[in-house]
């Protein structure tokens, strides 16, 4: 306090002084005046010509000072404004990069989130697969040698073959779905599949289910040539946009589905498959989110659950994609790229055309 007082003190002694200049400074005029009454005669028109030059002339120092002093408030003032600017500038670029890191933080944090949530769901499909084989392939084996058992009764073998061929199938997503949770192809030796047999396998399956819903299936498939995958892959990515489809046109009038097969038109060009449905779409709320697993905020969609991420990850094993897209007069609309089978030394080139290299 003391210090602050005498800070004060200290910086009011400067202007104190400042002050009684000022006022002495009038004191210039003198030998002026004495000087012009000296030259001057003496009389009493000198005697106020002196009093008006020396009334005139004492004020120009404290007018030239005080002109000096408020340019100077000025400079400070323009000069505090700028500051004020800068700062102000400053501060909003604070509030920008401060709102970035919260953002990349919220992005990080749910990054982190989801990557600990398929952590938990691979080990725990790990576990679970391990104990769905076993008795699936007991149930495989048990079929074969019912097959072998009742080969003379047609109508048995048919119903069982059907049964030995939806058990391998089975079979091999359990394998694939490890694999697409785990992010890894691994060394999987696979012959390139037609895509239309697995679409017309996939919709063999759930022709019945459609039809007790109501719901009408279009199928506009072209010829394309075979895929760099496996048949069961397609087959279940195709299944999996089914259902999801069949769920969103539950109760609802003239639903249909339709199935596109694109013409391939372009050596190299990836084969796209489309099926679109027209229900209520998914909403812009979670579009973004579509492909990540356990979404359930859509009305009309309410059990995405896991069957879109998964698809997306078998189809990314193998350098496929798969989007999303706005139905032109309302529904969904998912798009899958496919590659081709390559010309390789381990995939010649009947597989692409479908012949026999004999």
């Amino acid at each position: 306090m003391l210090d602050e007082q005498r800070g004060n003190s200290t910086h009011g002694r400067p202007h104190a002084w400042r002050s009684h200049l000022l006022w002495l400074c009038g004191v210039w005029v003198l030998p002026l005046c004495w000087f012009l009454r000296w030259i001057l005669p003496a009389s009493a028109l000198a005697a106020g010509l002196v009093l008006a030059v020396a009334c005139f002339l004492a004020p120009l120092p404290a007018l030239l000072l005080s002109r000096r002093q408020r340019n100077h408030a000025l400079t400070e003032a323009r000069n505090a404004r700028e500051e004020a600017e800068q700062l102000k500038l400053l501060l909003e670029s604070v509030r920008y990069r401060t709102a970035r890191l919260r953002e990349e933080l919220s992005a990080a944090d749910q990054q982190a989130r989801l990557s600990h949530q398929l952590t938990l769901l691979g080990q725990f499909t790990a576990g679970f697969m391990h104990e769905f084989n076993n008795p699936l392939a007991i149930v495989t084996s048990r079929i074969e040698v019912l097959l072998e058992e009742r080969k003379e009764d047609a109508a048995l073998c048919g119903d069982l073959q059907q049964m030995l061929k939806e058990t391998r199938y089975m079979g091999n997503i359990a394998r694939t779905l490890l694999q697409a949770l785990r992010r890894e192809r691994g060394s999987e030796v696979f012959a390139p599949s037609a895509p239309s047999e697995a679409l017309e396998e996939a919709l063999a399956a759930l022709t019945s289910s459609a039809n007790e819903r109501g719901v009408r299936l279009v199928r506009e498939i072209a010829d394309v040539p075979r895929v760099n995958l496996p048949g069961h892959v397609v087959s279940e990515v195709v299944r999996g946009l089914l259902n999801n489809a069949l769920d969103a046109l539950k109760g609802r009038e003239g639903a249909t589905i339709w199935i596109r097969l694109e013409p391939y038109r372009t050596a190299g060009a990836k084969v796209v498959l489309r099926v679109e449905d027209n229900g209520p779409g998914v909403p812009e709320s979670i579009r973004e989110h579509l492909f990540e697993p356990f979404i359930s905020q859509s009305p009309g969609r309410e059990r995405l659950g896991l069957g879109l991420f998964l698809g997306a990850s078998l189809l990314d094993m193998y350098d496929g994609r798969l989007w999303y897209e706005e139905r032109s007069g309302g529904g969904a609309s998912f798009v899958a790229e496919i590659p081709p089978a390559r010309f390789t030394r381990g995939q010649p080139y009947h597989w692409f055309v479908g012949g026999n290299p004999s």
